[in-house]
C-alpha cells in the first residue's frame, strides 16, 4: 500500500522560494506552508540536522512558532553533544569537548535552510526542513557533516568550478518488520526475492507495491528517481537519485534514507543500508557520480584541465581518503573479488572492476566512485572526493593512467585499505588529506572512525568468537 495524506502535494510551490530562486518540484515557499498551516493541514515542523554517521537528528515545532521565528534561529536549539554521540548514541569520551558536560552540556542553535522546506508524505501533518547547526558566538559548527562539504564546494569554486552529483543507492529489502528483525537479532529473514534477480522484471512485480510507494513519495519530497531495478542480492534494490548540484544531491540521499527506512516501517518491512548484511552474499554500494560544471552550471567541464587535475586527485588519494568512502567496520566486508565492490585503486574507461570509472566523452565527462558503500554519510563521502579533487587540481596532479581488463587480477596497482583499522591509519597519516579538510574536520572525523573500531574491539563478544573459542579454550 502506498501511505498518503490527503494534503501530500497541496502547498507545494511553483514560485519562488524565500531568496529569490525558483523552487523545484516537491519544495513549498514559506507563504505555502503559512497557508496550509492557516487551514489546518501542517501542525509541526521537524527541524533536522545530520549526525556524525549521517542520520537526521532534531526536534519538532509548533508550526505556528516556526512561522513566528522562523527568521531568528537562536529560537530553535538543540544540545550540541548530538555530535559527541556514537550509532548506539553513547557519549564518547573522545568528543567531551563538543557540547560535553564539562563545559555543562550547552545547546547550539539550528538554523533552517528554507531552500530544503518540504512535507515529507511519510510524516503526516508535518512540514521538514534542514538545518545548519550555530555555535552561541555566531559561527557554524564547523565538524557537522553538511558544514564540512560547504567548505569543500567553497575550496573547489575558488577554482572556478562546482560539481554535480548522483547516487547510486542499494538497500536489502526484508519481508518482516524492524521490530521483527531485532527481536530475531536479524537471523532468518526472509529477503524481498527468493533468488538472485538482478534486473528481472517478473521479481519486481512482487516488490511493486514497496516501490511504487518510495517512488512516488520521494516524487513528493523533491527527491527526483533517474531508475529502479531489483539488484544482484536476494531482495537487494537499487534507486537512483537523479544528478544534481552536490549540496542537494546529499541533502537528496539523506531524505530518501530516511524515507525508505520510514516507508518500510509503515509497511511492515525492513530494509537495510548495511554495506554487506550477510557475509555469504553480496554487499550494498552507493556508487557516486561526479561532473565539473562553471560556477553558473551552465558549462560542463569534462574535457578540461580542471577535471584532469580532479580525477587525478580523486585516484592518487584513494587510500588516504577510505575512512570517508567506507566509514564503519562492516563497511571493509564488501571489498570483496568478483563483487563488483573494488579493490584495487585505479581508473577505468567503463570498467566496474576498478575503484574510478570514467564514463562519456568531452565536456560531458564524468566519474564513477565506486568505493563507497550504502552505508556512507553522503554530506562527508562527497565532501572526501570533492576535497581530493581539489588537491589534485592545486598540484596539477595528470590524469590517471586508464586500466583496461579485470582489476581483481592485477596485484601491481595499489590496493584498498582491507580493514577500517588500516584505513584509520592511512588517514591519520595523510598530511594532505589534514590540510584539505581542515585540522579540526580531520581531527573529528579520526575520532568518529577510531570510536567505531574501538566499540567493536573493545565491547563486542560476537557470535564468531562464541563458536571459535566456547568449547575449546
Amino acid at each position: 500500500m502506498t501511505v498518503h495524506t490527503e494534503h501530500s502535494a497541496v502547498g507545494a510551490s511553483t514560485g519562488l522560494n524565500t531568496n529569490g530562486a525558483h523552487a523545484g518540484p516537491g519544495i513549498w515557499s514559506l507563504p505555502a506552508l503559512r497557508e496550509a498551516v492557516d487551514a489546518g493541514r501542517i501542525t509541526k515542523v521537524l527541524l533536522v540536522a545530520a549526525d556524525n554517521i549521517g542520520r537526521p537528528l532534531g526536534e519538532h515545532f509548533p508550526a505556528r512558532r516556526f512561522l513566528d521565528h522562523v527568521h531568528d534561529h537562536t529560537a530553535f536549539r538543540i544540545p550540541l553533544m548530538v555530535w559527541q554521540l556514537d550509532i548506539e548514541q553513547d557519549l564518547n569520551p573522545d568528543l567531551e569537548h563538543i557540547g560535553g558536560l564539562s563545559n555543562g552540556g550547552p545547546d547550539c542553535f539550528l538554523k533552517p535552510d528554507l531552500s530544503t522546506l518540504r512535507v515529507l508524505p511519510w510524516i503526516p501533518d508535518t512540514a521538514f526542513v534542514i538545518c545548519d547547526p550555530v555555535l552561541a558566538d555566531g559561527t557554524l559548527l564547523e565538524i557537522a557533516p553538511r558544514q564540512i562539504l560547504k567548505r569543500q564546494l567553497e575550496r573547489l569554486a575558488a577554482h572556478g568550478a562546482t560539481v554535480q552529483c548522483a547516487s547510486e543507492l542499494e538497500f536489502f529489502l526484508f519481508e518482516q518488520s524492524f521490530e521483527e528483525g531485532w527481536r530475531s537479532e536479524y537471523q532468518r529473514l526472509t529477503p524481498a526475492s527468493r533468488y538472485q534477480a538482478a534486473y528481472d522484471p517478473l521479481v519486481a512485480i512482487a516488490n511493486e507495491s514497496f516501490i511504487d510507494a518510495v517512488v512516488e513519495q520521494m516524487e513528493q519530497a523533491g527527491v527526483p528517481i533517474e531508475a529502479v531495478s531489483c539488484e544482484y542480492g536476494l531482495g537487494q534494490q537499487e534507486i537512483n537519485l537523479t544528478h544534481t548540484q552536490a549540496l542537494e544531491m546529499a541533502d537528496r540521499h539523506f531524505i530518501y534514507k530516511f524515507g525508505v527506512k520510514a516507508i518500510a516501517t509503515r509497511m511492515g518491512k525492513a530494509a537495510t543500508f548495511m554495506a554487506k548484511w550477510d557475509a555469504a552474499g553480496i554487499g550494498s554500494s552507493c556508487h557516486i557520480h561526479t561532473s565539473l560544471w562553471s560556477l553558473d552550471g551552465t558549462t560542463p567541464l569534462g574535457d578540461t584541465a580542471l577535471f584532469d587535475g580532479f580525477l587525478g586527485g580523486l585516484v592518487s588519494s584513494a587510500r588516504d581518503m577510505c575512512l570517508l568512502y567506507a566509514p564503519n567496520l562492516n563497511s571493509y566486508r564488501r571489498f570483496q573479488p568478483h563483487s563488483f565492490a573494488p579493490t584495487t585503486v585505479a581508473c577505468g574507461l567503463d570498467n566496474r572492476t576498478l575503484s574510478f570509472r570514467v564514463i562519456g566523452e568531452g565536456p560531458s565527462r564524468r566519474v564513477e566512485n565506486r568505493i563507497p558503500g550504502a552505508d556512507v554519510n553522503p554530506y562527508v563521502a562527497i565532501a572526501g572526493a570533492i576535497a581530493a579533487g581539489v588537491d589534485g587540481i592545486e598540484r596539477q596532479i595528470p590524469f590517471p593512467e586508464l586500466v583496461d581488463g579485470d582489476g581483481y587480477a592485477r596485484t601491481d596497482l595499489p590496493q584498498l585499505p582491507t580493514s577500517l583499522h588500516e584505513a584509520i591509519d592511512l588517514f591519520a597519516a595523510s598530511e594532505a588529506v589534514k590540510e584539505a579538510l581542515g585540522g579540526a574536520v580531520h581531527a573529528h572525523l579520526l575520532t568518529v572512525g577510531r570510536g567505531e573500531l574501538n566499540a567493536f574491539l573493545n565491547n563486542a563478544v560476537t557470535d564468531w568468537e562464541r563458536h571459535r573459542y566456547f568449547e575449546r579454550t
